[in-house]
C-alpha cells in the first residue's frame, strides 16, 4: 500500500510538472441564473431522446432546446427536486408532489399530477428527490420511501429510508440509511448486497453502473463492488482528493472514463485505464465548485450547479488556457523557446513558471511579434526590439518601436528589423542600425532577391525597395500600384509556393516581378476573405475576415472549419496568430490567452458530428397558439404578426437556418428559437429548418406547412357571392342588352317605320305635289283656253258688233250674239275652274272669307285669279270684261282688303293665302 501511495504521489508530481498543460480546458459552456431567469439553484438535471435539457430548479422546471431556455413552474411554485426523462414525459418530484410533464398539440409543456393516484394516508411528508425507471414501472424516491407508478395506478413500495436507488443485475438496489446496499423487490422484501462490510457505517450517497461492476460513492471516497464483494477504489489519490472535496454525484462515461461531481471542487475526470484524472473547478471556467447532477450527451457533460448550469464538453479537440484575471491581455504572438510558451500580449511578455504566468522584467508594454531566429529569442515591442534571456529583456534598440525582426537575406548572422520609422540592420554583434532612404513606417518585409524586398506600410500600401548588395543604402522605393483602385490599406504579403502574395481588402494577389505589377492570385480565388495564417507541408490555416473563424484545408478537397464561438469571439481582429509545435497540435492566440488545437482529433471529430434535427415547437398569431398535429390556418387579420417557436436539441451544429416558401418567399438565420413573420399574403406556406455545421453540412429539414387564409372579401363563401353575383351581373347584363336589343330594336322598326312612312309621305307629298303641279298646270292650260276662248269669243262679239247693220237677219245676230255672251260667262265652266282651284288651292276661299268677308263672288273670282298670277290681260276675258274693267276691279278689291297704293295685290294674296 506504501508503495501504491508513494507511486501515486510521483504521479501527481510528474503532472504538476508538465506546466502549462494543466491549464489547458476543455470548452466550457456557462449559463447563470441571469441566462435561464430563475434561481440560481439546481437539483438534478436530464436529457430526452431529442436532446432537450430539463433541470431541476428551486423555481420549476427548466427546459433548454438548444436555442432558448424556458421556466416553467409548479400552480404550488415548490422547489423541483428530481427530474427524469421516459419516453415523451418528463417525471418531477418535489414536496409531497410528483408527477410528469408532457406537451400538448400547441407544443406547450403541461404538468400533470399523479399524487392524487396515491392514498393520503401513505403519503408522507418527504421530498422526492430521485425518479428512476425499472421494468417499464417509474419508481419515485423520497428520503424515507419508495413508490411506483405503473398502469396508471400508484403504489407504495416500502417506507424506507434512502439516499440512492439504481438498478444493477436487473434488479432494483437502494442505499439505505442502516443497513446498506439493499435489492428491492416489487413486494418490499429487500436482500443485502453480499460482502458490503467496508460500507457499514459510511452513508452512500450515490451508486451506479460500472460495466459489471458497481461503483459507490460515500461523502469521503469511492468504493467498488466487482460481483463479489465491495472494496476500496484502486486510486488512493483519488480518494486522497474525495475526502478534501466531498464527492456529490457519479457520472459513468463510455471507454472506461468516469465523472466526479463533488461538492467544493467542480468535477473530476477520471481515465480508468490510465488511473490518470484532471480536475475542472471555478480556476478553469465553472461557475460553481458545487456540483449536485451531472449527464452526459454526445460527450458533452451537463452540470446542475449551486449555482447556474455548466455545460462541459471533455470529447472537444479544443482546448484552452484563459486569464480571468485580465493582467495577460489580448495575446499577438506565441513561441515556444527552450521547452517554454512564451506569450506576446498587449501588456508585456509572459512565460509560464510551474503553470503560472511569469511577466519578464522590463517587457511590460505592447507586444508585438515573437521570433526565434539562430536559437535567440526575439521580441518586437512597442519601444524597440529586444532578445529575451531567461526572465530578462535585453534591448537591441530602443529608439523606436518594432513589428518583425528577419534573417538577413545573403549577409550572414544579420537581421531586418521592420521598425515605426523604416527598416534597421543589425549586424551579428546586436548593433542596430537605420537604413538610410526609407522613411515610413513598415510592418512587414519579404524577400523579393538577394538585394530587393516588398514592404508593407501600414497604411500606404506595399513598397519595392532595392538596396545595394550590402544594404547599406537604399536604390530606389517604388510604390506599387493597387489594382481595384481602393488602395491597400494594412496589406498582408506572404511566400506561398514560391510567389509573393499579398491579401487585401479580402482578395489574393501576386506580385509579378516582370512586370513588376500586381495581379489576381488564382489558385487562391476560392479564399476571397480568408486571412492566411500559417502554411506548411500539411495544409493552410486561414481566417475568415467576416465570420471571423479559422479554416485549415490543403487546397484541394480536405477543408475543416473551426466555427466554435469560444475561438472566432475571442480571436484577436487583423492580428490572428498560429504557430505548430508538433504533427497535428496548434496554437492560437486569443484576447485573453491561447487555444490548443488537435488537428487529427479535429479531422476526427467530423465523423462524430452529431446534427439534431430542428423542431417545432410553438406557432401562434396575435390572437391563439395553434395546434400542431394539424395544418395551422391562420386567419387574414392575424397573420400580420406570426410567431415560430422552434428547438434545436443540443448538439455539434453552428446554427440553424430557415426558408419560407410560398407566397413570400423568406431565407435566413434563426435567432434565439424564434421566427416572426409580419404582414404575410394569403396562400400556402412551407416553412423548412434545418441545422448547419461547423463543416457548412445541413442536417436533415424539418418541414412545416400552414396556410395564411384569405382576407374575408377573399373567402370561400365571398368567392360563392361573387360567383353569384358576377353571374347575376352577367344576367343583368343580359337581360339590360336585351331590353337595349330589343329597345335598339324598337327604335329601328320605328325609325324603318318613320322612314318608311316619311319616304310613303315623302312619295305622297311628291305625288300630290305631281298632281298639284299637274292640276296648277291643268288649271292654268284650262283657264288659259278659256281665257283664248273667251277672248277669241269677244273678239268674234265685236266684229259681229262693228258688221251688225250688214247683217239682214237681226234677230239671228241677237241670237248670236247672246249665245256668244253665254259662252263667256259660262257659269259651268267657273264651277270646273272653282273644283280645280281648290284642289290646288285648298281653303283659299275660306281663308280669305274668313278674313274678308265683305268679299264677292266676283271679288273671290278676281282674288283666285290673281293668286295664279295672271295679268289684268290674261283675267279679263276669263271674267267677259276689260282690261280696263279689270283694272277699276282691283282698285276697287284693294279698298275693301285695306291695301296701301304700294302693296302689290297679287303677291300679297300669293303670300298670304
Amino acid at each position: 500500500m506504501k508503495i501504491r501511495l508513494i507511486y501515486s504521489l510521483l504521479l501527481v508530481m510528474l503532472m504538476n510538472l508538465s506546466g502549462f498543460s494543466q491549464q489547458l480546458t476543455p470548452p466550457i459552456q456557462n449559463y447563470s441564473s441571469r441566462d435561464y431567469e430563475a434561481a440560481s439553484q439546481n437539483w438534478d438535471i436530464d436529457i430526452d431522446e431529442q436532446g432537450i435539457i430539463y433541470v431541476a430548479n428551486n423555481q420549476g422546471l427548466l427546459s433548454y432546446d438548444g436555442q432558448r431556455w424556458k421556466l416553467h413552474s409548479l400552480k404550488t411554485g415548490s422547489i423541483i427536486r428530481s427530474v427524469y426523462t421516459r419516453q415523451d414525459r418528463i417525471y418531477t418530484g418535489s414536496y409531497k408532489e410528483f408527477g410528469y410533464w408532457s406537451r400538448d398539440i400547441t407544443g406547450s409543456l403541461k404538468y400533470n399530477s399523479l399524487i392524487h393516484l396515491l392514498d393520503e394516508d401513505l403519503l408522507n411528508s418527504d421530498e422526492f428527490w430521485e425518479i428512476l425507471s425499472y421494468k417499464d414501472a417509474i419508481y419515485f424516491r423520497s428520503f424515507g420511501a419508495i413508490y411506483k407508478y405503473e398502469h396508471d395506478s400508484i403504489e407504495l413500495v416500502k417506507n424506507v429510508v434512502t439516499n440512492k436507488m439504481t438498478v444493477f443485475n436487473n434488479r432494483l438496489l437502494i442505499a439505505t440509511g442502516e443497513s446498506g446496499l439493499q435489492y428491492l423487490d416489487e413486494d418490499g422484501e429487500m436482500e443485502a448486497l453480499p460482502n458490503q462490510d467496508i460500507l457499514e457505517g459510511k452513508t452512500i450517497i450515490d451508486v451506479e453502473v460500472n460495466g459489471e461492476n458497481l461503483l459507490i460513492g460515500t461523502r469521503e471516497a469511492l468504493y467498488e463492488f466487482d460481483g463479489e464483494a465491495c472494496r476500496l477504489f484502486k486510486d488512493d489519490i483519488l480518494n486522497a482528493d474525495l475526502n478534501r472535496f466531498e464527492l456529490n454525484h457519479i457520472l459513468v462515461l463510455p471507454n472506461e472514463e468516469i465523472v466526479l461531481g463533488t461538492v467544493k471542487n467542480g468535477i473530476i475526470h477520471y481515465n480508468q485505464a490510465e488511473g490518470t484524472y484532471r480536475l475542472y473547478n471555478r480556476h478553469h471556467g465553472l461557475q460553481n465548485n458545487t456540483v449536485l447532477r451531472m449527464v452526459e450527451n454526445n460527450g458533452k457533460i451537463w452540470l446542475s450547479l449551486d449555482n447556474g448550469v455548466d455545460m462541459v464538453n471533455l470529447k472537444s479537440p479544443i482546448e484552452y488556457f484563459t486569464d480571468d484575471t485580465g493582467e495577460l491581455g489580448a495575446v499577438y504572438d506565441l513561441e515556444f523557446f527552450n521547452e517554454k510558451l512564451y506569450l506576446g500580449s498587449n501588456t508585456g511578455v509572459y512565460r509560464f513558471v510551474e503553470d503560472e504566468l511569469e511577466l519578464i522584467r522590463g517587457s511590460e508594454g505592447h507586444t508585438w511579434n515573437l521570433e526565434v531566429l539562430d536559437e535567440v529569442l526575439y521580441a518586437n515591442h512597442n519601444t524597440g526590439t529586444f532578445i529575451i534571456e531567461e526572465n530578462s529583456f535585453q534591448p537591441i534598440e530602443d529608439r523606436t518601436g518594432s513589428f518583425k525582426i528577419y534573417n538577413s537575406y545573403n549577409t550572414g548572422n544579420e537581421k531586418l528589423v521592420a521598425t515605426y520609422t523604416g527598416i534597421t540592420r543589425v549586424n551579428e554583434d546586436n548593433i542596430a542600425e537605420p537604413i538610410e532612404g526609407i522613411n515610413f513606417p513598415v510592418r512587414e518585409i519579404l524577400f523579393q532577391e538577394s538585394s530587393s524586398l516588398l514592404a508593407a506600410h501600414p497604411y500606404e500600401g506595399i513598397f519595392r525597395i532595392n538596396f545595394d548588395p550590402d544594404y547599406n543604402g537604399v536604390l530606389s522605393v517604388e510604390k506599387l500600384r493597387d489594382i481595384d483602385g481602393k488602395g491597400h490599406y494594412n496589406a498582408d504579403i506572404f511566400r506561398i509556393n514560391d510567389q509573393l502574395a499579398i491579401f487585401n481588402r479580402g482578395k489574393w494577389y501576386r506580385y509579378n516581378s516582370f512586370t513588376r505589377d500586381l495581379e489576381h492570385l488564382k489558385e487562391l480565388e476560392n479564399y476571397k476573405n480568408n486571412k492566411l495564417l500559417f502554411y506548411d507541408t500539411a495544409g493552410y490555416w486561414f481566417t475568415n475576415t467576416r465570420e471571423n473563424s479559422l479554416v485549415f484545408t490543403d487546397l484541394k478537397r480536405d477543408i475543416v472549419r473551426v466555427a466554435s464561438s469560444k475561438i472566432k469571439d475571442r480571436l484577436v481582429k487583423n492580428y490572428e496568430k498560429i504557430i505548430r509545435t508538433s504533427d497535428s497540435v496548434y496554437y492560437v492566440a486569443l484576447n485573453d490567452g491561447f487555444a490548443r488545437i488537435n488537428l487529427k482529433e479535429l479531422i476526427r471529430s467530423r465523423n462524430r458530428e452529431q446534427l439534431s434535427q430542428p423542431i417545432i415547437r410553438g406557432f401562434s398569431d396575435i390572437n391563439q397558439r395553434y395546434d400542431l398535429s394539424v395544418k395551422p390556418e391562420v386567419p387574414y387579420n392575424m397573420a400580420r404578426d406570426i410567431l415560430v417557436q422552434t428547438a434545436l436539441p443540443v448538439s455539434d451544429a453552428a446554427g440553424m437556418h430557415y426558408e419560407l416558401i410560398g407566397e413570400d418567399t423568406l431565407q435566413g438565420k434563426v435567432e434565439n428559437g424564434v421566427l416572426n413573420f409580419q404582414n404575410l399574403r394569403h396562400g400556402d406556406y412551407k416553412l423548412n429548418l434545418f441545422a448547419i455545421s461547423p463543416q457548412k453540412g445541413a442536417s436533415a429539414k424539418t418541414s412545416f406547412p400552414f396556410k395564411v387564409s384569405p382576407p374575408w372579401y377573399l373567402s370561400g363563401l365571398m368567392k360563392f357571392l361573387y360567383i353569384l353575383m358576377f353571374l347575376g351581373l352577367i344576367g343583368l347584363i343580359y337581360w339590360f342588352n336585351q331590353l337595349k336589343l330589343k329597345k335598339q330594336q324598337l327604335l329601328l322598326e320605328q325609325k324603318f317605320e318613320k322612314d318608311h312612312e316619311e319616304r310613303l309621305n315623302q312619295l305622297e307629298k311628291q305625288r300630290l305635289m305631281n298632281e298639284i303641279t299637274l292640276k296648277r298646270k291643268e288649271l292654268a292650260n284650262t283657264t288659259m283656253v278659256a281665257a283664248k276662248k273667251n277672248e277669241v269669243l269677244m273678239e268674234i262679239q265685236g266684229e259681229l258688233n262693228k258688221d251688225k247693220n250688214k247683217f239682214t237677219n237681226q234677230f239671228r245676230l241677237k241670237h248670236i250674239m247672246n249665245k256668244i255672251n253665254r259662252a263667256i260667262k259660262n257659269k259651268d265652266e267657273w264651277q270646273v275652274f272653282e273644283t280645280n282651284f281648290n284642289e290646288v288651292h285648298e281653303d283659299f276661299f275660306k281663308d280669305l272669307l274668313e278674313t274678308y268677308p265683305q268679299l264677292t263672288n266676283k271679288d273671290l273670282k278676281l282674288c283666285s285669279y290673281l293668286k295664279m298670277n295672271l295679268t289684268s290681260k290674261e283675267i279679263a276675258p276669263l271674267m267677259g270684261i276689260s282690261v280696263r274693267g279689270v283694272e277699276v276691279h282691283r282698285y276697287r278689291l284693294r279698298k275693301k282688303m285695306g291695301l296701301d297704293n304700294k302693296e302689290n295685290l297679287t303677291n300679297f294674296l300669293i303670300k298670304n293665302f
